[in-house]
C-alpha cells in the first residue's frame, strides 16, 4: 500500500480508479485517506483492539471539506490511537457520543424524568414539569446531559434570585434529575450539582403594603405605559400570580370582562380556575380597546411580558416619588430620608398578601380568600377541586368587588386609609342578598 505523508497536495493529487484506493501517512500509523471510483475522498483510521491476532477495524473520520482537512483530520486519528491504547474501540466511543447527543439531550431527558420519576414519587408532579418546561429547558434545550456544568446550572439559579422559593424549587428539581441519572439510570457519573450549596430554604415571608405604599403602587401604575402599567393594575386587583396575569388572552374573558376563566396551563395548582373581575381590573381592560384579540400584555405578539425585575425598578422609582410628595404635601419633612426607608424592599407577590390581609380586615371568609388565590386546600382536592369552578362566585365577586373598591379610593386620598367598616364584607353579602330577594 502507497505511504505518504497526507497534505493538501497529495489529496489533490489523488484520482480515482476503477477501484477504491488508499494512501497511508507516514507520520501517524493508521492514518489514511481512501479515494472511491467516484472520486470522493475520506479520511479513515485503521486500528486493532485486541493485539496482532485480533481483525482490523476501520473507522470513517469523515469526507474531504470542511471540516476535514488534512492536519483536521490527522489531529482526530491522534485522539483516536489514543483511545485504542486506553483499550477504548472508537466505534463504542463514537455510538456513546451519539448517545449523549440524542437520548441524553436535556428537553428529552426532562419529558423522561417527568414520566419516570416525578409522577411516581412527587405527589405535585405537574408543578414541577411547569417550573421544567418554563424555566429550565428553555435555557438548556437539546444540550447533553454530559455537558451541563455547575457554571451552567448557577447561571440559571441566580435568574432567579428575585424569586428565592422558585428558585428553591428548580434547584431540588434539578437535583433529583441528576440524581436520578446517575444512580437509577446510569446516564452519566457525577451530577453537576454535587459541589454545589443547597439551595436554602426559604422562610416565609410577612411583608404586605401598608395603604399609603398601596396608595403610591396604584399611582404609580397609573403613570406606567403599556403594557406594564395595565398588567400592575390588574396584577393588584385580581391578586393572580404573577405568571398567571402575564399569560392571560383575550379569550380568557368574557364579552364585558367581569369574568376570567384561567386555563389550567397558567396556575400553579394544576386546576381550571374562575374569578370574578372587580370594575378596577375592567377599566383597565377597558383601556385597552384596540387590543381585543391574543396576549393582553406582550410585545412581541407570541409570547406575554417579561422583564419584570427592570418593570419592577422603574415602578419602585416612581412609588418613591409619589410617597415623597404626598408626605410633603402633608408637611412632613422627609427630603433627608433615604428610599428604603420610604420603600421598604417589596416583591410584586407580596400584593397577594397585602390584598388577603385587607380582605380579613373586610371580614371575608378564610374559605373565599383561599379560592380566590387559588390555593389548593383540603375542599379543592380530589371531585370538587376539578369540577366545583364556580364555587364561591358570588362571595368571591363581592369581595373582589369590595378590595376594588377599596384600590380606586386611595388614589383620591392625602394620606391613605386602612381598611373599615365602608369595606365590610358581611354588610355588602347581606345588602346583596337583599337585592336579590
Amino acid at each position: 500500500m502507497p505511504t505518504i505523508k497526507i497534505t493538501k497536495r497529495a489529496v489533490d493529487a489523488a484520482t480515482p480508479t476503477a477501484k477504491q484506493v488508499f494512501l497511508w501517512d507516514t507520520e501517524v500509523k493508521g492514518f489514511g485517506l481512501k479515494t472511491s471510483a467516484a472520486g470522493k475522498r475520506t479520511y479513515i483510521f485503521q486500528y486493532r483492539t485486541g493485539g496482532r491476532e485480533s481483525a482490523t477495524q476501520r473507522f470513517t473520520i469523515g469526507e474531504h471539506g470542511s471540516p476535514w482537512t488534512p492536519d483536521q483530520a490527522r489531529k482526530e486519528a491522534l485522539r483516536l490511537a489514543g483511545l485504542v491504547r486506553q483499550g477504548v474501540d472508537p466505534r463504542e466511543d463514537q455510538r456513546q457520543k451519539r448517545k449523549a447527543t440524542v437520548a441524553l439531550a436535556f428537553d428529552k431527558y426532562a419529558e423522561a424524568f417527568v414520566e419516570g420519576y416525578l409522577k411516581v414519587h412527587w405527589k405535585r408532579w405537574k408543578e414541577a414539569k411547569r417550573i421544567l418546561d418554563r424555566d429550565v429547558v428553555p435555557m438548556f434545550g437539546k444540550r447533553p446531559l454530559t455537558s451541563i456544568t455547575k457554571g451552567d446550572i448557577d447561571d440559571l439559579l441566580s435568574s432567579m434570585n428575585d424569586r428565592p422559593a422558585l428558585k428553591r424549587q428548580a434547584y431540588s428539581i434539578l437535583s433529583k434529575l441528576f440524581n436520578w441519572a446517575v444512580k437509577t439510570r446510569g446516564d452519566i457519573t457525577v451530577s453537576p450539582l454535587t459541589t454545589m450549596d443547597a439551595v436554602p430554604t426559604v422562610r416565609p415571608r410577612d411583608r404586605f403594603l401598608s395603604a399609603e405604599e398601596l396608595a403610591a403602587f396604584i399611582l404609580a401604575a397609573d403613570a406606567t405605559p403599556y403594557p406594564f402599567g395595565h398588567y400592575f393594575r390588574v396584577l393588584a386587583g385580581t391578586l393572580q400570580r404573577r405568571e398567571t396575569v402575564a399569560g392571560s388572552d383575550w379569550a380568557q374573558f368574557n364579552s364585558g370582562q367581569e369574568l376570567w376563566s384561567i386555563p389550567a396551563r397558567l396556575m400553579k395548582n394544576g386546576l381550571d380556575h374562575v374569578t370574578p373581575c372587580n370594575d378596577e381590573v375592567v377599566e383597565a381592560l377597558g383601556s385597552l380597546a384596540a387590543r381585543r384579540a391574543g396576549l393582553i400584555f406582550t410585545t412581541t405578539g407570541t409570547t406575554g411580558v417579561s422583564g419584570f425585575s427592570k418593570a419592577k425598578k422603574a415602578l419602585d422609582k416612581r412609588m418613591v416619588a409619589i410617597l415623597r410628595a404626598r408626605a410633603e404635601g402633608r408637611g412632613e419633612k422627609v427630603e433627608e430620608l433615604d428610599d428604603s426607608i420610604l420603600l421598604p424592599g417589596w416583591r410584586l407577590q407580596d400584593l397577594r398578601r397585602t390584598g388577603v390581609t385587607a380582605l380579613q380586615a373586610m371580614g371575608v371568609p378564610v374559605e373565599v380568600t383561599e379560592d380566590i388565590l387559588a390555593h389548593t386546600s383540603g375542599t379543592r382536592e380530589g371531585v370538587a377541586g376539578v369540577y366545583n369552578k364556580y364555587r364561591y362566585l358570588v362571595e368571591k365577586k363581592v369581595a373582589l368587588g369590595l378590595w376594588g373598591e377599596f384600590l380606586r379610593d386611595l388614589r383620591g386620598t392625602a394620606l391613605a386609609a386602612e381598611p373599615h367598616r365602608k369595606w365590610l364584607y358581611a354588610d355588602r353579602l347581606r345588602r346583596l342578598d337583599a337585592e336579590l330577594g
